[in-house]
């Protein structure tokens, strides 16, 4: 039985992982120029679902971009909506989970990475923002040593969207398989 974790968006990932940990195989969100390649997505889920006991997707739960134009945001929601469809049309049981729920669970024993916004508080004090990226890259290379993340064999750093989503898997691996 395996779990799925999907990152949303554009810059988004799919990644399946077995009970057992030990398939791992991941998909940036596929992409023609900028836009979605809804048949090359429509294909992924195909052959994952007829190739694998799927357990249960889990879906980041994610909302509009405060500061994001409206298109943008617009096109955030048609991704949610385009990979919800997939999973219902392929009759596969999914959840949605709220990041901080995964990012809690999967960034145990992990140093939070704070980065310098360049702002102050009334106090005069600096302000700091979670990089939630370099967090959740230390997490995934401590669950899965070993693996690169790259969305393709010419890549050289690792997708910030595989490695949520192969973070997601391992959340949802955990908590419904």
């Amino acid at each position: 039985m395996v779990s799925i974790g999907i990152d949303v968006g554009k810059k988004g990932a799919l990644a399946l992982l077995s009970h057992d940990k030990k398939l791992r195989l991941y998909e940036a969100i596929p992409l023609i120029n900028k836009e979605i390649d809804v048949t090359e997505l429509s294909k992924i889920f195909k052959l994952w679902n007829s190739t694998y006991d799927i357990g249960i997707v889990g879906i980041e739960d994610v909302h509009s971009i405060f500061g994001a134009g409206a298109k943008a945001n617009f096109q955030f929601g048609r991704c949610l909506g385009l990979l919800e469809g997939f999973t219902i049309a392929n009759g596969i049981p999914f959840i949605k989970v709220a990041p901080k729920a995964w990012q809690k669970e999967m960034w145990e024993g992990v140093d939070i990475i704070k980065d310098n916004t360049g702002k102050k508080t009334k106090q005069g004090n600096i302000k700091y923002k979670t990089n939630t990226k370099a967090t959740s890259l230390i997490a995934a290379q401590r669950l899965f040593p070993g693996e690169e993340f790259l969305a393709t064999e010419r890549s050289y750093t690792p997708h910030d969207g595989i490695v949520d989503a192969l973070l997601i898997a391992e959340h949802c691996r955990r908590k419904y398989l």
